[in-house]
């Protein structure tokens, strides 16, 4: 398993402390002056992640904040996401009525932007561990009963998955 560097370590754990516009308290004054004096290679990541747009620093009532941007929530999305395959495939299967159609839409969508593709439209696979966010996103839609998640090692047709992920059999 590939080790995090100190940004993917920085930004995950600005991100973690947020919740929606918050952001995490940053002590230091002079933040791009003062951080030249130090070699190290936490003070370098915080100054490059700035620098790159995946962090901003925001003053509210005299204090500093540093706060994930955007860009910085994409990048950890898509290291998640498109991480080394484990070679396991995750198969979700749901049954959603019409009358929660709104309800259905939004999961596919979720589905999409976890990185997942119709097999058909109510089964979906992926090769990414998206366990607990999806666990998350079924809580939060209140479709536990509605979704089935299975894991599998082996699939017919395996080829064509493998084609779609752009990946290489673990065999």
């Amino acid at each position: 398993m590939r080790r995090k560097s100190m940004a993917e370590k920085i930004l995950g754990v600005v991100d973690g402390f947020i919740k929606e516009n918050a952001a995490i308290w940053y002590p230091y004054k002079g933040f791009g002056k003062s951080f030249k004096k130090y070699r190290g290679s936490f003070y370098r990541s915080l100054i490059e992640l700035k620098n790159r747009g995946y962090l901003e620093e925001i003053e509210i009532n005299g204090e500093r904040f540093l706060r994930t941007t955007s860009k910085g929530k994409l990048k950890l999305i898509k290291k998640r996401i498109f991480g080394e395959w484990d070679g396991f495939w995750r198969i979700i299967a749901f049954d959603i009525v019409e009358k929660k159609k709104k309800t259905r839409d939004l999961f596919r969508t979720k589905l999409r932007l976890l990185g997942c593709q119709p097999i058909q439209k109510s089964v979906w696979i992926t090769p990414n561990d998206i366990s607990a966010d999806l666990e998350e996103l079924l809580l939060i839609l209140n479709i536990e009963e509605n979704v089935d998640y299975f894991i599998s090692k082996a699939l017919t047709n395996e080829e064509k998955y493998l084609k779609i992920f752009d990946l290489k059999s673990t065999d």
